[in-house]
């Protein structure tokens, strides 16, 4: 999903650095081979309050996506670079999917999303653990006919409806509901502890 959007190559830097950017911040200069969720992790108070985790354990992230204002685009990361789900014991595993079930959770209850497509990519390049859950909103899956099946899939203008000047409040409208449910739950105070 990331190669949808342009704006994570900067044609403007020198050789050995690129620019990242991330929503509501300004764009970052950051060495070429610089891992993007490595320095989401470093960079973390710089960025736009919009990326605030709604949820950390000090292991495990979500926030909104760092790219694409969908509103409750949700992002389930792991802030140790690790690059896939085979490269991390099993109790994180277990933890990752916990984490991911209640956000689903939050999604369906609070957002009332009936569907929403998850997508995790083992990266051969700067891998860095995360899986995007992508809510399907029906109105402007409608609206614009988006077919969201993945190989009939024209998703990629799904994301580009969603303009931040637009949508900046009902990202963080969404976001608060997911905070709100994942604090509330027990499920998840249980694998903390």
């Amino acid at each position: 999903m990331r190669a949808l959007n342009s704006q994570t190559t900067g044609s403007t830097e020198p050789p050995g650095r690129r620019s990242l950017v991330f929503l509501g911040s300004n764009p970052l200069s950051v060495a070429e081979n610089a891992c993007r969720g490595c320095v989401m992790n470093e960079v973390e108070p710089m960025l736009s309050d919009l990326l605030a985790p709604v949820y950390d354990d000090g292991t495990i992230t979500v926030r909104q996506d760092a790219e694409w204002p969908v509103p409750g685009f949700m992002v389930v990361a792991v802030r140790p670079h690790l690059g896939a789900l085979d490269q991390m014991d099993l109790a994180l595993v277990h933890r990752l999917a916990t984490v991911t079930r209640c956000v689903r959770r939050a999604m369906r209850q609070e957002l009332e999303l009936a569907a929403v497509q998850t997508y995790q990519e083992d990266k051969v390049d700067r891998p860095h653990y995360h899986s995007w859950m992508l809510p399907l909103w029906p109105g402007e899956m409608a609206r614009h006919a988006i077919n969201p099946r993945i190989y009939e899939s024209n998703i990629a203008q799904y994301l580009g409806l969603f303009q931040l000047r637009e949508y900046e409040a009902r990202v963080r409208a969404c976001a608060q509901l997911i905070a709100e449910h994942l604090d509330k739950s027990d499920e998840l105070r249980t694998i903390s502890d």
